[in-house]
Formats: C-alpha cells, sequence, structure tokens
C-alpha cells in the first residue's frame, strides 16, 4: 500500500509539473516601432531622379541589440524591463522606417533595403543605434536616443557626411508603456532629422559633378 501511495504521489507531481502555468512569456506585452505612415508624405516620385540609395541594416552599441526595453535608474547599471518587449530588435524595426521616408522624398531612383535587395546604388546610408534607454533620473523619466548616422558615395568610394544625433522625449507614465510612448516619438523625430541629413548631403555632393 505504501509503495502504491508513493507511486501515486510521483504520478501526481509529475502530472502538475506538466500541467501550463502562468508564465512570464503569458504575461509580457510586446511593442512596436509605429509611425504612421501618412506623417512621411514629402514629395511625390521624381521620374528625372537619377541614384539608387541603399540603406544598410542600422546596428547597435553592446547592450542595446536586444528586444528588451532599456532603462536606467542610476548610473552605468543597465536594467531591462521584464514584462515588456520590442516585437523585433529596434535596429530591425528601423530599416523599413528609413527606407519609407526616403523613399517618400522623391529625391532617389530607388531607395533599397539592404536586407532584401542586391541592386546596385550610388549612395549607402549606414547607421547605429548608440544609445536607446528610458531614464529615471529626472520626474518624469525620459527616453533618451543617440543615433549615428554616416552617408557614403559608392562611386567615388568616400563618406559624404556623418552626425550623430541625441533626442529625449518625456514618458507620459513611469513604466515601460510610458517609455514605449515616448521612443515612438522620439524616432518619429529622428527619421525627419535624418531625411534631411542625408538629402541636404546629397544634393550638395550632386551639385559638385
Amino acid at each position: 500500500m505504501k509503495i502504491l501511495k508513493s507511486y501515486d504521489a510521483i504520478l501526481l507531481l509529475i502530472l502538475l509539473i506538466s500541467l501550463p502555468t502562468t508564465s512570464n512569456a503569458a504575461t509580457t506585452k510586446y511593442y512596436l516601432l509605429d509611425i504612421p505612415w501618412e506623417e512621411t508624405l514629402i514629395l511625390p516620385n521624381n521620374a528625372a531622379a537619377k541614384i539608387n540609395l541603399l540603406v544598410s541594416i542600422p546596428t547597435a552599441a553592446p547592450g542595446f541589440d536586444k528586444r528588451a526595453l532599456v532603462y536606467f535608474n542610476q548610473q552605468y547599471e543597465v536594467k531591462y524591463h521584464k514584462k515588456a518587449q520590442w516585437v523585433e530588435t529596434p535596429a530591425r524595426m528601423l530599416l523599413p522606417l528609413l527606407v519609407h521616408h526616403l523613399e517618400m522624398t522623391g529625391q532617389f531612383k530607388a531607395v533599397l533595403a539592404a536586407s532584401t535587395s542586391p541592386i546596385y546604388a550610388g549612395l549607402r546610408l549606414d547607421t547605429e543605434i548608440v544609445r536607446l534607454q528610458q531614464e529615471f533620473f529626472t520626474e518624469p523619466s525620459q527616453v533618451h536616443l543617440v543615433f549615428r548616422a554616416q552617408l557614403l558615395d559608392m562611386d567615388a568610394r568616400q563618406v559624404l557626411a556623418t552626425r550623430v544625433f541625441e533626442i529625449t522625449e518625456n514618458a507620459l507614465s513611469e513604466d515601460a508603456e510610458g517609455g514605449m510612448l515616448a521612443t515612438n516619438r522620439a524616432v518619429a523625430r529622428l527619421l525627419k532629422l535624418v531625411t534631411k541629413f542625408v538629402i541636404k548631403h546629397y544634393k550638395q555632393n550632386d551639385s559638385k559633378k
């Protein structure tokens, strides 16, 4: 009888272990960089455009190349929100947004994404997320975005311009969702600045030829 009771207890334990539980994954919220497309319309497509622009897949500095939302509440210590993640790394989510913003300027024959296009381009845009973090050093907390962009002339094999953009946005709430919303606003501002940067230096270089 005792053997049977022990056997029943083992079966019960195995059953409990195998039952689905409410895990961290089940309660995790997933967020997207969601910039309204209609805000990106600048100029119609330009049939006279003569050069292709290739947008490289953005990179990210160590610690910022994850899907987790990064935050700081004390200097030098990187932390990640436990119940919140991006659906993909911010760097990868930025690629289609950059392509779309630059495409809608109408200044290029085509704007190509390095992840999909084998077509040669005369210009290339390389970018890097240097910092993307929610900082709880002030009230309200702020999202701090540091982004490096470099425009290259592939025919001349030279760098046309390099710039580091630094943007801060106040969070509307002191949690991951507040950080996510502030990040989207920061990225919307960034896309406009990067677009202006590329057009400015492309036109300057084109006028010299």
